[in-house]
This record gives C-alpha cells, sequence and structure tokens, in this order.
C-alpha cells in the first residue's frame, strides 16, 4: 500500500500539517481516484499524527476497490454508492466532490456516463448541502475554457467547446456542474467553492489512467521508450498530487463562497513533449512516436496552449512546492518503492 511507502508517507504528512488546526466530518467523493485517494491519505495523516480531528467518509462504488486502497482504520467510513444517487451520510460539515470520469479513453468509450455522473452527481451533492449548511467544494477542470485565443487563463475567462465533438462530454458536462454549483449558490446560499485543475499527475494515479502523462510514467517504471502519440508542443501548466490537494484544502477552508480558483504550479508548465524528455531523462529511457488507434484518437483533445493564471489562489496564502522535475522524482521514487 502507498501508506507503506516512506517517500509517500513524508509527503503526506508535510500536506497534513497545512491542515492539523482543521477537522470535523467530511465526505470525499471519487475517494479511490488520483485526487480524492490522496485527500483522504492526508485526512488520516492528521488523525494519526495530530489527534482525532477528522470524521472521514469514502464515497465509493466498490467496497472492494476501497478495501484494496485503503484497507480498514477506524477513522475511515466507507460510503459504497454511486455519486449519482442521493448520498447517505448524515451531518457533514465538509465535502470534496471529486467523483468524475477522468481521463480519455473513458471519455471516448462512456460520453454519457461522463455527462450524467458530472451533472446528476453534482445535482445530488448540493441538494445534500442545501438541506444540510454543508459546505462542499467541486473539483473542476481547465478544460471549462474551451478553446481560447491566448495561453494564459484566469478565471473570468471562457472560450469555444466544440459540441461535434464527444470529447467534449467531459468539458461541456463539467461547465454545467460549474454553472450548477453557482446556481445552488445564488438560489440557495449554498456555501461552495470550485477548484480548477490542471493537468495533476503523481503516484496515487490509477493504473487504467489512459491520460497522456500517466501513460509516460509507467513507460518509465517499465523501463520502455515513452511513446508520444503527437508531436506534443502544445503547453500546458501541470501540478503534483501533493501540491493540488494542498490547493484544494486551502480552497476549502479559505475559498470565496461561490468562487472558482485555477490549481497549477507556475513552475511547472512545460509543453507534452519536454515533460516526457523529463520523464524519460530521470528514467534513463528514450522518446519516441507513434500513431494513436482509433479509439485514443476519439478521446484526444485539440493541441492548444494553456496556462493557467494562478494569482488568485495565491491571494488565499497558497503556493506550490514542486517543481515539475522534483514532482516526477518523487512520483517515480514512490511508485518504485511498491
Amino acid at each position: 500500500m502507498l501508506m507503506d511507502c516512506m517517500t509517500y508517507k513524508t509527503a503526506i504528512n508535510a500536506v497534513a500539517s497545512e491542515i492539523s488546526t482543521k477537522g470535523g466530518r467530511i465526505l470525499v467523493t471519487g475517494s479511490t481516484g488520483l485526487i480524492g485517494s490522496c485527500i483522504i491519505d492526508v485526512l488520516l495523516a492528521v488523525n494519526a499524527s495530530f489527534g482525532k480531528k477528522y470524521q472521514i467518509f469514502a464515497l465509493g462504488r466498490s467496497e472492494e476497490k476501497l478495501l484494496r486502497r485503503f484497507g480498514k482504520n477506524d477513522d475511515l467510513h466507507f460510503v459504497v454508492q454511486d455519486v449519482t444517487e442521493p448520498l447517505k451520510v448524515d451531518n457533514l460539515d465538509h465535502i470534496i466532490h471529486a467523483a468524475s470520469n477522468a481521463d480519455p479513453k473513458s471519455y471516448a468509450l462512456y460520453p454519457a456516463e461522463t455527462i450524467m455522473t458530472n451533472i446528476q452527481g453534482a445535482k445530488n451533492v448540493l441538494e445534500y448541502c442545501r438541506r444540510n449548511n454543508t459546505r462542499v467544494l467541486l473539483t473542476s477542470s481547465f478544460e471549462v475554457y474551451g478553446k481560447l485565443e491566448q495561453d494564459i487563463y484566469d478565471e473570468t475567462k471562457y472560450g469555444i467547446i466544440d459540441l461535434d465533438l464527444i470529447r467534449s462530454c467531459y468539458p461541456e458536462s463539467k461547465r454545467t456542474a460549474e454553472l450548477l454549483f453557482r446556481s445552488y449558490a445564488d438560489e440557495y446560499n449554498v456555501d461552495c467553492v470550485i477548484a480548477r485543475l490542471s493537468s495533476i499527475y503523481g503516484p496515487t494515479m490509477k493504473n487504467d489512467d489512459s491520460k497522456a502523462h500517466a501513460q509516460f510514467i509507467r513507460n518509465a517504471l517499465a523501463g520502455e521508450n515513452i511513446v508520444m502519440k503527437s508531436k506534443g508542443e502544445q503547453i500546458r501548466s501541470y501540478c503534483y498530487v501533493m501540491d493540488a490537494v494542498s490547493a484544494l484544502f486551502a480552497i476549502l477552508y479559505k475559498g470565496k463562497s461561490g468562487e472558482a480558483y485555477n490549481v497549477a504550479n507556475e513552475n511547472s508548465i512545460a509543453s507534452i513533449a519536454e515533460l516526457a524528455k523529463t520523464i524519460a531523462d530521470q528514467a534513463g529511457t528514450e522518446v519516441v512516436f507513434e500513431l494513436p488507434d482509433e479509439i485514443e484518437n476519439k478521446g484526444f483533445s485539440k493541441p492548444q496552449n494553456c496556462v493557467l493564471n494562478t494569482e488568485k489562489i495565491k491571494a488565499l496564502g497558497w503556493s506550490g512546492k514542486y517543481d515539475l522535475e522534483q514532482g516526477i522524482s518523487e512520483t517515480l521514487e514512490i511508485l518504485r518503492e511498491m
């Protein structure tokens, strides 16, 4: 298990120390995913190192997956259900809503499910918060910005999303989920905040994650050449999962209700090709090129630069600690320890 890895435990404890004065009853949806599982580990670390401050609820569709990821822990309660159903937990103080299909292969194979999970899931979470006065954070995506005629995106900018593309099921439904959050804040005074995540990577990624950087990392760990399916010229903001989770807690506890915040590290901006080379150099392998298959091509986004402006989240007192090389190095180190 990840928590048996000393490097991972050290990184988790560093984030836990940032919220060591907080506590309460908190639910995390999407709890076995890249981000949700890391959040759960941080909350467990707070309880282990700083006193029993949190009652933690992990929502997932499979008890088997929850047990396999977290094991049995008296501080962690499993909520086994689909997020498209009404929530079954009482008296929550906070919810971090991170349940979503979040990789290109899923967008291509399950576009309808991707849409319904994002929209119906958001509605169920918001209805719970409306009835119970619970504060909630939505994990959204840089993809909601669509195509803009600029490279740097702040929280006020919005571009075009191509509705003829099946993979638009993800950004368009995330846009709708965001608007639903803002609507509940305006109409029902639901206390909510939104985090627009950049490209997140780290050791908590799933084995079947089809995002390019996840495939690169798996190639590197296997000692294989990194396979590029395009020239990889588009520039993006990246963020190591430890920085991302730290940012989510900053938004949850300090963010202004009804507002959206970009989550990115200003020291982790690179093209996809540069990212591939960084991983390959650290693993001692090479970068090679290969044409994508039909399913991969269907799930790909069209090339465009997307650098997230981080001034708004920095105003909350947050800043990232890992640049791209440090984040990749720690990711590889942790995964090798497992």
